[in-house]
């Protein structure tokens, strides 16, 4: 039994099973074009869209980092405690801070390398104690609250000189490791750095005891120890060093730069591709004149009546 196909379309023809053959690979080939290009354009306007979010990005990240704002908001000290084994004191304190965080990223503070506690006097530094940084978080474009613990231990005779003067003058280093949390296309990313600071305040002696604010600096070149009387709050930055901040900046650069060339090369071959497929299919289709809704019309009635031929469905009159 031979079977014979009509195809519509300008002009109106009839072909046999062998040419409906070569005519189904074609419109297939058609359908694969036009799958193809649809899928090749998406992918492209993903790609620019990751572009876009990309840039966004950079321009957040610009400048890699801003320094921490912070201010002393209490400090005290606890009461002396002698000991009468080698008549040493103790004495305790703690210092909190309110930090202000510019960054687009969370930041995370530990305690860095062991950090020690001086008095100074008029013949320099003497050490007296350690102190300890406590563990403090500040979420991205946010306040924290951070603190480090100072312990002081040092001979009698040395604490009652130091107890007899009116003022006393307390240095300690502030050695932290600095967490940022970063999140780029979903994708989480973590960086540590160190800070060291030099950090001092003042205090009164008397009843009652009066603990000024504190003041850090990069060096004890620079510090300047705030008066214990003085009311005014002293602004304290949390920076990297120049060469540490340059570093991180060219590191930022050449990362972005790398992604924002890969995406837009991905973006636009994605888009020349699909849209050279569609023009393809676009010529091929009007080289035929397809009218591909009735084409797909007869066939299927071409299938019913087959059906029919062999008698698996009645014929419908």
């Amino acid at each position: 039994k031979q079977l014979f196909f009509v195809v519509v379309g300008p002009p109106h023809f009839r072909c046999s099973a062998e040419d409906h053959h070569v005519l189904t690979v074609q419109i297939a080939m058609l359908n694969t074009n036009f799958c193809c290009s649809t899928t090749l354009l998406s992918v492209s306007a993903l790609f620019a869209l990751m572009f876009a979010y990309s840039a966004v990005k950079l321009v957040q990240f610009t400048p890699v980092y801003r320094p921490l704002h912070c201010v002393t908001t209490s400090g005290d000290f606890g009461q002396q405690q002698m000991e009468m084994d080698g008549f040493w004191v103790n004495s305790s304190g703690t210092a909190v801070k309110s930090c202000t965080n510019p960054n687009p990223y969370n930041l995370r503070m530990t305690q860095g390398d062991p950090s020690k506690v001086y008095v100074k006097d008029d013949w320099g530094l003497h050490q007296v104690g350690e102190s300890f940084l406590m563990d403090s978080e500040y979420p991205a474009e946010g306040n924290g609250t951070g603190a480090f613990a100072l312990k002081i231990a040092m001979p009698f005779l040395q604490a009652m000189t130091l107890l007899a003067r009116q003022r006393v003058q307390v240095v300690t280093e502030v050695n932290a490791h600095i967490e940022a949390e970063l999140f780029l296309l979903g994708v989480g990313f973590s960086s540590t750095e160190t800070s060291n600071k030099v950090c001092g305040f003042e205090i009164k002696m008397g009843s009652p005891q009066t603990v000024g604010n504190s003041a850090c600096e990069d060096s004890l070149d620079k510090l300047v120890i705030p008066d214990a009387d003085d009311p005014k709050e002293v602004e304290d930055l949390v920076e990297l060093s120049p060469e540490l901040y340059n570093h991180k900046t060219e590191m930022k650069n050449r990362a972005f730069t790398s992604l924002l060339c890969t995406l837009g090369v991905l973006s636009a071959s994605c888009f020349a591709s699909g849209l050279w497929l569609g023009r393809r299919r676009s010529r091929f289709a009007r080289e035929f004149s397809f009218d591909f809704p009735a084409i797909e019309k007869e066939v299927a009635e071409m299938k019913r009546q087959q059906s029919v031929a062999e008698g698996d469905f009645p014929a419908i009159e």
